[in-house]
């Protein structure tokens, strides 16, 4: 599994995550990835947002995003329109398969970091733009009611 983020200067950021991943292995993530990362790019007043799968919202990350003052941005089900990192991860998908496919885990994981360096030096201009029409995107899913607006 990758566990990635995207940051509001468009950089992103990605982990390959062993095992079976819980809330506990969430917050680790989350404690020895995430946060020295966004210590060294984002303001404090920024909000963390995910999606809702089960160990982004089990009680045990909800406690300790409380318990370390993070602004977590309450998430709708099934909000496609909304998910930037999807938007990121089909951008990566298509860099990772458009020549030779990988053949193994290793290659896979060296395509994946090939194109996360790509993407951060020479086209981040795509994901600033993702994150920059975020306010745009949320106005638009308001408008029609929580509704696709694609």
């Amino acid at each position: 599994m990758v566990w990635g983020m995207l940051l509001p200067n468009g950089l992103i950021a990605v982990k390959v995550l062993e095992g079976r991943q819980t809330a506990v292995t969430y917050v680790d993530t989350i404690k020895s990835f995430c946060v020295p990362i966004m210590k060294l790019n984002i303001p404090p007043q920024i909000w963390l947002v995910q999606d809702n799968c089960s160990i982004h919202v089990a009680q045990f990350s909800k406690d300790y995003f409380e318990t370390e003052n993070f602004n977590v941005l309450p998430w709708p089900a099934k909000s496609p329109d909304l998910n930037l990192m999807e938007n990121i991860w089909k951008i990566l998908s298509d860099i990772i398969y458009s020549n030779i496919q990988p053949r193994n885990l290793k290659e896979l994981r060296q395509k994946l970091f090939d194109a996360v360096t790509l993407v951060n030096n020479e086209k981040r201009d795509i994901s600033k733009n993702l994150y920059s029409s975020f306010r745009q995107r949320l106005t638009r899913v308001l408008v029609k009611n929580g509704g696709l607006y694609n």
